[in-house]
C-alpha cells in the first residue's frame, strides 16, 4: 500500500511540475532593456493570429527592433520590425504589441519587463510622426 501511495505521489508531483513549466513565460531582458527574449505570433490574413507562439530574440536598434530566432522554427520571422500598436486589453500580467516588418506579428512580454519602456517610446515616436499637428 505504501508503494502505491509513493508511486502515485511521484506521478502527481511530475504532473504538477510539467504544468508549472508549461505555464512559465520564457522571457529575459538585459538590465537596460535593449535586448530581450519574448514570444511572437504571426498574423495571417485579415490580421487573425496564425500559428503557434514562437520564442524570438530582439534587439532595440534606435527606432526599430531586430528579431532573431534560435533554430529554424522562427526563421521566417527574422528581420527589422517597428512597433505600430499596443493592445488596450491584454491578458493578465502581459503586454501585447503589434509589430510590422517582413511579417505582421504580435509580441507578448510580461507587464513588468524592462523592455516595455523602449517599446512604448518606439510606439510614441511613431504616433507623434503620424500626427505632427497634435504634438
Amino acid at each position: 500500500m505504501a508503494d502505491v501511495a509513493l508511486t502515485l505521489g511521484a506521478v502527481l508531483a511530475c504532473i504538477a511540475m510539467l504544468t508549472a513549466a508549461h505555464r512559465m513565460e520564457p522571457h529575459w531582458s538585459s538590465k537596460d532593456g535593449q535586448r530581450f527574449i519574448a514570444r511572437v505570433q504571426q498574423l495571417g490574413q485579415h490580421d487573425v493570429p496564425d500559428g503557434a507562439w514562437r520564442e524570438m530574440r530582439f534587439l532595440v536598434d534606435g527606432h526599430s527592433l531586430i528579431a532573431g530566432s534560435r533554430g529554424f522554427r522562427g526563421a521566417r520571422l527574422r528581420g527589422h520590425y517597428s512597433v505600430i500598436a499596443k493592445s488596450p486589453s491584454p491578458p493578465k500580467k502581459k503586454a501585447i504589441y503589434v509589430l510590422s516588418g517582413p511579417q505582421r506579428v504580435l509580441l507578448r512580454v510580461p507587464d513588468n519587463s524592462r523592455a516595455i519602456p523602449h517599446l512604448d517610446s518606439m510606439l510614441a515616436r511613431r504616433i507623434s510622426r503620424s500626427n505632427p499637428g497634435n504634438g
